[in-house]
C-alpha cells in the first residue's frame, strides 16, 4: 500500500513580483554615500499583487505601476526625495531592477497574515 503524504499548505490568491537592484541603483547610492559603498546583494523585495491569469497580464500591471515600486525601492535606500532621479521611466526601471514574477504562492505558516 503506498504511503500518502498529506498536503498541509495552502496557496494564496496572490502573485509575487520580486524586485532586485542592478548596478545602476548601486552606482546611484554609492555616489550619494562614497564613504560607505554598498556592494551588490542577492536579496530583493517581494511585492504581492492580486492574482492574475498569466505573466503577460502581470507584466502589463508592472508597466502601469512601475513608478510606485521604483519610489518604494529608492525610499528603502535613501529617504531624501530631492536626491531621487526626477525623470523615472519604465526603461530606467528595467535598467535599475531585475524583476521576477511568481504565480504560485504557498503560505507555510499556520497563522493569519497581518498587514502593517
Amino acid at each position: 500500500m503506498p504511503i500518502q503524504i498529506p498536503f498541509f499548505y495552502e496557496s494564496i490568491n496572490r502573485n509575487a513580483i520580486v524586485v532586485k537592484p542592478k548596478q545602476p541603483l548601486y552606482d546611484w547610492i554609492n555616489a550619494l554615500y562614497p564613504q560607505s559603498p554598498v556592494l551588490a546583494k542577492e536579496e530583493g523585495t517581494v511585492y504581492l499583487i492580486r492574482e492574475r491569469d498569466n505573466n503577460e497580464i502581470i507584466e502589463r500591471w508592472i508597466k502601469r505601476n512601475f513608478d510606485k515600486i521604483f519610489l518604494n525601492e529608492l525610499n528603502d535606500w535613501h529617504t531624501d526625495e530631492n536626491d531621487w532621479p526626477a525623470k523615472r521611466t519604465y526603461k530606467m526601471f528595467q535598467e535599475w531592477f531585475e524583476v521576477e514574477i511568481h504565480s504560485f504562492i504557498i503560505d507555510l505558516e499556520d497563522m493569519e497574515i497581518i498587514k502593517e
